[in-house]
């Protein structure tokens, strides 16, 4: 049966084939990254990978806010590293982002590609899980609020005995096992979407993981410059 386009649609449609039009006399069509939005979110996984790896070194489970501090104050190993883990998920999501929508807005979200867009839609809810947890580890406010929201999603699962939004209240020290079970889940769940990125382009009948090299290493130098322009803070 024939897949009639969606009159929604039409107004996102023109909108991406004006931007294509753009960064194509800007780029090249071969370089335009709304083109490579899918093969950038491959680079910047594995930037994240490499970033996230030295990062964990210096985490420590015990003084989550401290260690993330301490890394903050150093500007040669830690500082700029969290920088470019940090822009790196931003732009991770949005490459994810405008990558589903551009499958959804050329109709490649059924038939044999079916798989390729469930697929990917359970990578993008890992890449927000991804995002939540490290948001969590930095042990902020910020970092509070989505611990304790995380704890009212999961009280609603008729699994726990006893609800683990009290462990947030100040009345006793939230356990180290709280920050063991999210640091495993930030780091499990990454290395967990190497598979999941097979799967999602296993029905391919050429499957390109990576984009051109200068747009590779462009992506990557840009967003190292950010890191080094415009420091974290805490």
């Amino acid at each position: 049966m024939p897949h009639h386009p969606s009159p929604a649609l039409t107004p996102v449609r023109r909108l991406l084939a004006a931007a294509d039009r753009g960064l194509n006399r800007l780029y090249g069509w071969r370089h335009n990254p709304l083109y490579q939005s899918g093969t950038l979110v491959v680079v910047l996984w594995l930037v994240l990978l490499a970033t996230g790896l030295w990062l964990l070194l210096f985490y420590r489970i015990g003084q989550p806010w401290a260690s993330v501090a301490r890394l903050t104050a150093d500007p040669w190993t830690g500082n700029w590293v969290r920088g470019l883990h940090r822009y790196a998920s931003d732009a991770a999501v949005v490459a994810t982002l405008v990558h589903a929508l551009r499958m959804l807005v050329q109709h490649r979200s059924w038939g044999p590609r079916t798989l390729a867009w469930v697929s990917g839609v359970v990578l993008l809810f890992f890449v927000f899980v991804c995002g939540w947890t490290g948001f969590v580890m930095v042990w902020d406010g910020f970092g509070l609020a989505l611990a304790e929201e995380g704890a009212r999603i999961l009280e609603a699962v008729p699994l726990l005995s006893e609800p683990i939004r009290r462990a947030f209240t100040g009345e006793r020290p939230v356990p180290d096992a709280f920050f063991f079970l999210n640091l495993f889940l930030h780091v499990a769940l990454p290395l967990g979407l190497g598979l999941l990125l097979w799967l999602h382009v296993s029905r391919l009948a050429r499957p390109v993981l990576l984009p051109p090299r200068p747009l590779l290493w462009g992506t990557v130098g840009v967003l190292t410059a950010v890191a080094v322009a415009w420091p974290l803070g805490m």
